[in-house]
């Protein structure tokens, strides 16, 4: 149990293998977890020696706790959506005097002990598809990777997506491929006609259950496969129209492209959306996987979690500002130019960390918004929450959603609510329209919680949401793996030392 996906892929090609190999556990599902899920079927899937495994497990063993005596509940509490209601916690080792227990350990279910699915389970059925697209020879391909059935169960439309137009949909008319077998299809000409002439194309095939099954509805989501018809090839600039825009008429507004770049004694932006400057974020809150793994004790040993910043210093070249500074004595420099553009505040970051920091969380800016922002929308991967090693299941879409739906209620509070693959993103609500291009695709989260404020909590109702938003954009970030019990994630996941650099625009409408 819990090989590694490089031991199975070594023993299927051993010539010593005499039977088909099911791994009784090979992926924890304790708190954000499950990185690498589609590392491990791309290998099952390379040998027909290899044919499958068990996630550990199916539901968190949370029980239903009243705060005020510390006594089970029963069914006499509110729950829903994964959390409980004011007065209740869903309870673990230790939470009832019990001085020998194994703490959160039983927490380890790819749903919530009210059965709400957590995202993994969105990862998990994409990869168990039974429909893959591929593009092919300028068409497209569909591939029917079930062993014994067709595709007439189904039903399926083709949606396109692009970053700077809306989307579309058409009904599919889903090809006669028996099992284990492929179809060209032609797309309808509507899909494609009169598209954007530059920017990202992606087209999605939504499929659903046709009928009523056994185990779910009629009009069930069953998988989202897609392509990428087109790849994106304007830069950050280009994509935010900022470079050939003339500035508003009327005065120059403070926090603007068309205003000068202000920054207080420390070298940090003043803006008036902002109510902390973007810095520097090399932490995250400690997954339970981080924890169990020993790599959350490294990270403090190292002073990760708040390290001191010094100020290098602040060098002006006309509309453009340059501000260093370092971290950990030097173990990191940063530096920030900032510069107007159109309407547009254009951020270019690099930071370099020393050889001693060989693994860390993530690299990126960290800001908080003022109070007043209660929707996102994003162009990106989700709408649930992906990281870098557990994204198979998240489209690139156009997404929306209440910023209080994003963060994701892990009963140990801990590292969440990141989409992966964010282009752009856009922040809503009575404050204000605060609008922000990525140079490519990045990681980012957007939720009520300082990383800090996640890590000091035990249970979720330890947690005091903030009016404002915090927001996180990485330039990299560390995947999840499944270390609390199996592998951690593979190399190509982790963050060390090295030199990072991205950018990004910050605009208000």
């Amino acid at each position: 149990m819990y090989a590694s996906a490089e031991n199975i892929a070594g023993y299927a090609r051993s010539g010593r293998q005499t039977r088909p190999l099911i791994l009784c556990e090979y992926s924890h599902a304790m708190g954000n977890s499950n990185g690498g899920l589609a590392h491990y079927w791309e290998t099952i899937e390379s040998a027909p020696g290899l044919q499958g495994g068990f996630i550990w497990e199916f539901w968190d063993h949370g029980l239903l706790q009243q705060i005020s005596d510390g006594r089970p509940a029963g069914d006499d509490g509110d729950y829903s959506a994964g959390t409980t209601s004011s007065g209740y916690r869903w309870a673990y080792g230790g939470d009832f005097g019990d001085a020998l227990n194994d703490g959160n350990f039983c927490i380890d279910g790819v749903v919530f002990p009210d059965r709400t699915p957590k995202p993994v389970m969105y990862e998990h059925r994409e990869l168990a598809a039974p429909i893959r697209l591929e593009a092919s020879g300028g068409g497209v391909r569909v591939h029917n990777r079930q062993h014994f059935r067709d595709l007439a169960w189904l039903a399926a439309e083709w949606r396109i997506e692009a970053e700077d137009a809306p989307g579309r949909a058409v009904p599919a008319d889903l090809p006669d491929v028996p099992a284990g077998g492929s179809a060209a299809i032609a797309l309808p000409a509507g899909l494609v006609r009169d598209l954007p002439g530059e920017g990202e194309i992606w087209l999605t095939l939504h499929t659903t259950v046709r009928e009523d099954q056994p185990w779910a509805p009629a009009g069930t989501t069953v998988c989202t496969p897609q392509i990428c018809l087109r790849g994106e090839k304007r830069d950050l600039l280009d994509r935010s129209g900022e470079r050939h825009r003339p500035p508003r008429p009327g005065p120059a507004r403070v926090g603007s492209g068309d205003a000068p770049i202000e920054l207080d004694g420390a070298g940090l932006l003043l803006h008036p959306l902002l109510a902390a400057a973007p810095r520097l974020s090399v932490w995250r809150a400690p997954t339970d996987n981080d924890r169990l793994a020993g790599v959350a004790a490294r990270w403090a040993e190292r002073g990760l979690p708040d390290p001191a910043r010094e100020l290098i210093d602040v060098v002006r070249h006309g509309d453009r500002v340059s501000v260093r500074a370092r971290y950990l004595d030097g173990l990191i420099t940063h530096e920030q130019v900032l510069a107007a553009a159109g309407e547009a505040i254009v951020v270019e970051e690099t930071a370099v960390l020393g050889d001693e920091l060989a693994d860390v969380a993530r690299v990126g800016t960290v800001f908080e918004t003022v109070a007043g922002f209660d929707h996102a929308e994003w162009f990106g991967q989700g709408p649930w929450e992906t990281y870098p090693d557990r994204c198979a299941g998240g489209p690139v879409a156009g997404h929306r959603a209440r910023i209080d739906d994003l963060f994701t209620p892990y009963v140990r509070p801990q590292e969440s609510g990141g989409r992966h693959g964010v282009r752009r993103f856009t922040l809503t609500g009575e404050a204000n329209t605060l609008r922000i291009r990525l140079d490519k695709p990045r990681q980012v989260s957007i939720t009520r919680y300082r990383a800090a404020d996640l890590a000091a909590a035990a249970h979720h109702d330890e947690l005091a949401p903030r009016a404002e938003c915090v927001v996180h954009i990485d330039a990299a970030h560390r995947g999840l793996g499944t270390a609390s019990c199996g592998p951690d994630t593979q190399p190509a996941y982790l963050v060390g030392a090295g030199t990072y650099r991205w950018s990004w625009t910050l605009e208000t409408r």
